[in-house]
């Protein structure tokens, strides 16, 4: 490792030869001989290499408090000058702090340069909005200020810039059923109340159908697209049905996940508790105890039902993106839809990269790619709200 033309070790053994006292031949010789021993040259010869200074630098048993001690009992046993064993630990201890700074810094320079989203404009990160078409094809913006409205059988909906609420509130009594429809653009999330207490929290880039009052013996909702979790208020009379493109969920009261992306092509159903039944199209039944999921898939027409860790798919319903073994082209998707951006590859070979780890939700689209750049090979140019992935 070089600086200004000489190596770490010319410069501490300069500041050691104007550290001591040139007629102290004692302190000399007990630094030279400090300086010949075999472990201590080994590693001074490693720092030259990069890669072996790193690997060194990682690990703990080279810098053993217990050996430091059992080292210093060895001098004062042999009954060295405690004013000559100080000299030297502190020219030890400065050695070992330039050697470590000086890697520090080269490996914050190297880390700065390898890892640097080129950022035009700044993308932030996911946040409430959407908007809900009532019956009579009226459009309902939500995220912004509050309100109230009623539906024509006089349920009322109120709203917040985080969540709408559904409530039958002297209903007119009526054998129609109207439907609305909330649409969560990419980019938004929003929580939605039924009229029976159920919640919905419905994720970026997903639609979802559901009617303001249901019927006497039953409830029915219709994921048309995306994502949402459910936590189904429990009515033994009523069953709970969302219908989906592959089939349809059955619940009494439990806490799911349904996932349908149509570039995606399947459904996905995660349990989190309770118990549900899903039904396909071709009326094939299968039942889920928690922690397991099926997927339908609609190109194979194959199910597979699997025990799962529940944080990969739920916890966008927490705050937090948990991804295991993704691969980049799958994991691009969620921040598209997230972020309301476009992704594009240069190099088609990165969308096989595989990648692991958990993130906050709510962090800015840079943070996200850095952390993705930090474990492969890829780098990222952000430009007019366009993602483009490039081999480093």
């Amino acid at each position: 490792m070089k600086r200004h033309g000489h190596t770490i070790f010319e410069v501490v053994q300069q500041v050691v030869r104007n550290f001591f006292n040139e007629e102290d031949e004692e302190t000399k010789k007990e630094f030279q001989q400090l300086m010949r021993e075999p472990g201590l040259l080994n590693n001074a010869s490693g720092l030259e290499d990069k890669k072996q200074l790193v690997s060194w630098l990682k690990e703990p048993s080279r810098f053993s408090s217990k050996d430091g001690y059992k080292k210093f009992q060895t001098y004062v046993r042999r009954g060295r000058k405690v004013r000559v064993i100080r000299k030297v630990g502190i020219a030890a201890s400065f050695l070992l702090a330039l050697v470590l700074g000086g890697t520090a810094y080269w490996l914050n320079v190297h880390w700065e340069k390898r890892n640097h989203v080129e950022l035009v404009e700044e993308i932030q990160p996911i946040m409430s909005k959407g908007y809900i078409m009532l019956d009579d094809g009226t459009r309902i913006d939500l995220g912004e200020d509050k309100g109230e409205v009623r539906e024509a059988d006089g349920i009322k909906i109120t709203r917040d810039s985080v969540k709408v609420v559904y409530a039958s509130e002297n209903v007119t009594p009526t054998d129609r059923i109207a439907y609305n429809e909330l649409n969560v653009p990419r980019g938004g999330e929003y929580m939605l109340v039924l009229t029976d207490g159920t919640k919905v929290w419905v994720n970026a880039d997903s639609r979802l159908k559901f009617p303001v009052r249901f019927r006497e013996d039953r409830r029915e909702v219709y994921l048309l697209s995306g994502e949402a979790y459910f936590e189904v208020e429990r009515d033994a009379s009523k069953p709970f049905l969302v219908h989906t493109s592959r089939g349809c969920v059955t619940v009494l009261g439990t806490e799911f996940n349904v996932r349908d992306y149509p570039e995606e092509h399947r459904v996905v159903t995660t349990l989190v508790n309770g118990s549900v039944q899903f039904t396909g199209k071709d009326k094939k039944k299968v039942v889920l105890e928690p922690g397991f999921q099926v997927i339908a898939d609609s190109l194979t027409g194959t199910w597979d039902v699997r025990e799962v860790n529940l944080k990969e798919y739920v916890g966008w319903r927490n705050g937090l993106y948990v991804f295991s073994h993704l691969t980049l082209e799958e994991l691009m998707r969620v921040i598209e839809r997230n972020y309301d951006v476009t992704v594009f590859f240069a190099n088609e070979e990165c969308k096989r990269l595989v990648f692991s780890g958990d993130l906050q939700k709510y962090e800015t689209v840079e943070h996200f790619l850095r952390f993705i750049e930090t474990g492969g090979d890829v780098r990222f140019v952000v430009k007019e709200r366009t993602i483009t992935v490039y081999k480093k």
